[in-house]
């Protein structure tokens, strides 16, 4: 392990084994979410000149680009707009700094940086939508949880339950050292801290103020003050009096994203998550993830989406033609800059020929090994320039490339063979990526009765729409939040 952070163990590849292929049963409808984050470049590195992204890259810190994407997405019913966040630069890539001019490497290279509060990107695209919902990630580590859960509560009501919160730990030292620490928190123990934040934020959205606190009155709302109560949280990592300050909202608590997938990670999504987001570059693969996941959670139901990149055209040829243009325009060293980061080790520090399956960096080698596995390039070498091209466009997730029926035989693999049940789904262009996925590919999955046509009228939360549970927007029974009520 790197940089305290073992990037194999993250994903859930603790071992490659057999993989599994048999495809599951049923006819899922799937989720479609838009993946994105506010910075010029989220995982395609260098396209921020290119003709179908260079307006965003310019204007991105603006309302208008947001606003236009929210307004498209919701007329092609998408469920929600995930938001990518980090508190940090990437600095482990040639140490983070150019020696000649002395001047941030992720800077020059625009990998994530620069990175805005993704907060605010909720009430801006929520003025101008009903439907479509927002999952923001934010760090246990960094944001109090009394804090959060304000913050929170605040844009529930402000969308009228339209929010979920993606649970992140955070996992670098140039994030810490943001915040009066010289380095990150060891792996299991920033879970260990989590799971206690859980329980804070918890009393304070659904213990706090008991059921029918509010009176909704002809003239104004009045509040019963015996049901209001301080929550006196006192554990090892957080002491909090209470009570919440803030109104319960339409869902109390946010529907609960969660991302990590060591087996802490699996453990603490197994218990307070409600959708797990993964990544992998096959459904073969993702489908260990998966079935580990599932078998964590038990009978409780939990869904899984994961990250996919697609590049759809009216034609095959003209989706290739786009692709080879898009990649080819594409950073490979800002590529380097970011997969350095995930690996916890500087990729410029290795020889160019060296094949990274060999390297004596047991964490490099073994994801690697366990990426070229999973292509049908196995047998070729496998060296820092290769990971380079393999990362420019979309990261580590998979790809769906063609025309309309193509990309679709795609998805249904994923969904069929990866069992899982939605995709967030990436750019290369911004908005040209999801003008094109609106155009071609979403039609074609509502033909086939993947995508649905219409939103749910009486399905007025996040978690309604989710859940298919219209007048339920509460934490399901059998969730261990669930327990806090009062």
């Amino acid at each position: 392990m790197a940089n305290g952070f073992d990037y194999a163990s993250y994903k859930g590849y603790d071992e490659i084994g057999q993989l599994p292929a048999k495809r599951v049963k049923g006819h899922k409808k799937i989720i479609l979410n838009a993946f994105v984050m506010f910075t010029p470049n989220h995982l395609n590195f260098g396209l921020s000149k290119h003709p179908k992204h260079a307006d965003f890259g310019r204007n991105f810190a603006q309302m208008k680009p947001w606003q236009d994407l929210a307004r498209k997405l919701e007329a092609a019913k998408f469920h929600a707009v995930f938001v990518a966040d980090h508190l940090g630069i990437y600095d482990l890539y040639r140490g983070g700094k150019d020696a000649e001019t002395d001047s941030f490497i992720s800077l020059q290279k625009k990998v994530q940086f620069p990175c805005h509060d993704p907060l605010f990107l909720v009430p801006t695209m929520a003025s101008v939508t009903d439907h479509l919902s927002f999952g923001i990630t934010v760090s246990t580590s960094y944001t109090p949880p009394f804090t959060l859960a304000r913050q929170f509560s605040t844009l529930d009501h402000l969308t009228n339950g339209r929010v979920g919160w993606n649970i992140v730990t955070s996992n670098s030292d140039s994030a810490a050292r943001n915040f009066n620490r010289d380095s990150q928190v060891a792996h299991d123990d920033r879970y260990k801290v989590a799971d206690e934040y859980m329980d804070v934020v918890y009393k304070l959205w659904e213990t706090s103020w008991g059921e029918e606190t509010v009176s909704k009155g002809p003239k104004e709302d009045t509040y019963d003050a015996s049901k209001i109560k301080s929550i006196d949280h006192e554990g090892e990592y957080f002491k909090v009096k209470g009570p919440s300050i803030t109104l319960p909202s339409l869902q109390r608590t946010p529907v609960l994203f969660q991302a990590g997938m060591s087996s802490a990670g699996r453990s603490f999504a197994a218990k307070h998550a409600e959708v797990v987001f993964v990544s992998a570059p096959s459904p073969q693969l993702v489908r260990q993830t998966v079935d580990a996941l599932r078998s964590a959670a038990g009978d409780r139901q939990i869904f899984v989406v994961c990250t996919l990149l697609v590049v759809v055209k009216a034609t095959q040829e003209e989706a290739e033609k786009h692709y080879k243009e898009l990649n080819d325009a594409g950073d490979k060293e800002g590529a380097l800059v970011f997969c350095s980061q995930m690996f916890g080790a500087d990729l410029a520090a290795f020889p160019p020929d060296l094949d990274l399956r060999k390297s004596d960096n047991a964490q490099v080698a073994k994801a690697v090994d366990l990426w070229a596995s999973q292509t049908d390039t196995k047998d070729k070498l496998w060296n820092v320039d290769r990971i380079s091209k393999e990362y420019t466009l979309s990261g580590r997730g998979g790809l769906a490339l063609g025309d309309a029926q193509t990309a679709a035989d795609a998805i249904e693999d994923w969904i069929e063979i990866g069992d899982v049940d939605g995709f967030n789904l990436s750019h290369a262009t911004f908005p040209g990526t999801y003008d094109d996925i609106i155009e071609h590919l979403i039609p074609e999955l509502q033909k086939r009765g993947r995508f649905h046509t219409e939103y749910a009228e009486d399905e007025k939360t996040f978690r309604e729409r989710l859940y298919g549970t219209p007048g339920d927007p509460y934490l399901r029974p059998d969730h261990y939040g669930h327990g806090f009520k009062t």
